[in-house]
């Protein structure tokens, strides 16, 4: 299912292109901060244990669909942004979840083993269902964004399972949880989207 969205202003484009390249260089710096500062980066996961922060990353998938749907660079490098980030809005628990600081020493060990060949797949994989959602919403095809949304959502389940079948069940709830999020959503602007139609139709239709 296609429909169609707001079109663009190409002198609006032209000014909020500094703002896409902006947040774009900011999520450069995060990566190579997060990849190179240990410190960084055990600073990141020890607040990532939050389960806030597992709470609200997928529910970002949202905001970042709807930013390709309005063909928003602006908006897709700044959501991206968040969501890479959001693994530190939360303070450390007091007593985080056992199944959680499993599952998160299992990724900070897969993340730093250097390249290899699961951790080459890995990111290709993250990075081709990243440009597939965007893709999908960008040419506002709701039907194949959750398509996408739901067969990434299995992958990273079966993923954390295969590497670590007990701590991998805690990954399932919220990745789940955001593809429910994000179907209940499309239900909800598909129909205010078709009702908008039928209303400009009936308007457009000459009274005989």
């Amino acid at each position: 299912m296609r429909t169609e969205g707001p079109t663009s202003n190409p002198g609006k484009s032209r000014l909020k292109r500094p703002f896409a390249l902006g947040f774009a260089g900011l999520i450069t710096v995060f990566l190579v901060v997060f990849f190179t500062e240990p410190a960084f980066f055990d600073w990141a996961f020890e607040r990532h244990q939050n389960l806030l922060s597992w709470v609200v990353r997928p529910l970002l998938v949202l905001p970042l669909c709807y930013a390709a749907w309005r063909r928003s660079l602006t908006g897709i490098f700044a959501t991206i942004l968040a969501i890479l980030t959001s693994m530190f809005w939360f303070p450390v628990p007091d007593s985080p979840a056992e199944e959680v600081s499993r599952f998160l020493a299992m990724e900070r060990s897969f993340l730093t083993q250097g390249w290899t060949r699961q951790t080459v797949l890995g990111a290709c994989a993250v990075l081709a269902y990243a440009v597939a959602l965007v893709a999908a919403f960008w040419r506002r095809s709701w039907s194949i964004g959750f398509a996408v949304a739901a067969f990434g959502a299995l992958l990273k389940g079966a993923w954390s399972l295969l590497i670590s079948p007990e701590a991998g069940q805690a990954v399932l709830p919220f990745a789940s949880g955001g593809v429910i999020a994000l179907g209940c959503a499309i239900l909800v602007l598909s129909r205010r989207v078709s009702s908008d139609r039928r209303n400009k139709s009936k308007e457009g239709t000459p009274n005989l």
